[in-house]
C-alpha cells in the first residue's frame, strides 16, 4: 500500500518530508504552493537527494490557485506558464505524475467551447509533460454540479489525460459519494486518490470519521476502489495538527486490509 500525505506549504518542506518518513509514510504528495514550496522559491535539485535518502517517491500537485479559468487571456497564459513550471519541478524531483485541480473555463464561454478550451489547454500541458517524462492528471473539485458530465467530455477529447480523484471533494453537495460514478466513467484513467472527510455540505479536510453526520463511508468507498482493481497511490489531505493524519492513516490501513 503506497500511502502519503499532502504537504502543507505553510510548513518548511524539509520538515514535512522528514515528518512523513518518521511516521511510516512511503509517499510525498507535494503541494507546489507559496510560501514554502512555490516553484520559484526552492532549489529543487537540492531537495531530490533528501527524498532519495528517505526512500520517498513523490507526486506533485500544481498550485490550486492558478486561475486557468480567468477571462483575461494574459492571466490565463501566466497560469498556463505556472502549470508548465510545476511539470518542470516534477521532472526535477523524479515525479512521474503531476495533478492539476479542475477550475472550470472562462465564464463567457459556452459549454462546447469550454470543452475545446480544455482540449487545447491540456493538450499543451500533456505535450510538455511527455517531453519531461511526467504524466498529467486532472483532479475533481468540490463543486459537483455537472462536473462528472464535464469530465467525461474533457477526458474523451484527451486520451492521455489521467484522473486524480479526491474522495472528499466527491462527497460535497451530493446525495451520496460520487466515487462509484467516477470510477464507472473513468476507472481506466485513475492514477491517484486523495482522501479526507467532510459533512457532505462543506468542503473541509477533516480526519477520517470526524463528522458527526454526513461523512464518507470509507469502508464502502475503499471497497469500490478495490472492486475496480485500483492499487495505486493514496494520499491523505488532512488540515490541522499532523497527529490527525497519523490517526487517519491507521484507520485507512485497517480498512484497506
Amino acid at each position: 500500500m503506497q500511502l502519503g500525505v499532502v504537504t502543507n506549504p505553510r510548513n518548511p518542506l524539509i520538515s514535512e518530508i522528514r515528518w512523513l518518513a518518521e511516521h511510516g509514510f512511503n509517499l510525498v504528495d507535494l503541494t507546489l504552493e507559496a510560501p514554502h514550496a512555490a516553484p520559484e522559491g526552492v532549489k529543487w535539485t537540492e531537495l531530490k537527494p533528501v527524498l532519495t535518502d528517505h526512500n520517498l517517491p513523490v507526486i506533485c500537485r500544481a498550485a490550486t490557485y492558478l486561475p486557468l479559468e480567468n477571462p483575461a487571456p494574459l492571466v490565463r497564459q501566466a497560469a498556463l506558464d505556472e502549470a508548465r513550471r510545476a511539470l518542470d519541478v516534477s521532472a526535477a524531483l523524479g515525479a512521474e505524475l503531476c495533478t492539476i485541480r479542475f477550475r472550470g473555463w472562462p465564464a463567457h464561454l459556452d459549454e462546447a467551447t469550454g470543452y475545446e478550451y480544455y482540449r487545447q489547454l491540456f493538450g499543451v500541458l500533456l505535450k510538455h509533460g511527455a517531453a519531461c517524462g511526467v504524466a498529467v492528471a486532472l483532479e475533481n473539485r468540490a463543486e459537483n454540479e455537472h462536473q462528472l458530465k464535464w469530465f467525461r467530455e474533457i477526458f474523451k477529447r484527451l486520451p492521455d489525460l489521467k484522473l486524480a480523484y479526491h474522495l472528499g471533494h466527491g462527497n460535497v453537495g451530493t446525495l451520496q459519494s460520487m466515487t462509484r460514478e467516477y470510477l464507472f466513467a473513468l476507472a481506466d484513467r485513475l492514477a491517484h486518490v486523495r482522501i479526507s472527510d467532510n459533512d457532505g455540505r462543506h468542503n473541509a479536510y477533516l480526519p477520517l470519521g470526524a463528522p458527526a453526520r454526513g461523512g464518507l463511508d470509507f469502508r464502502r468507498d475503499l471497497q469500490t476502489l478495490r472492486s475496480f482493481s485500483y492499487d495505486g497511490p493514496l494520499a491523505l489531505q488532512i488540515d490541522g495538527d499532523r497527529e490527525w493524519a497519523t490517526v487517519s492513516a491507521a484507520r485507512l490501513r485497517t480498512w484497506w486490509g
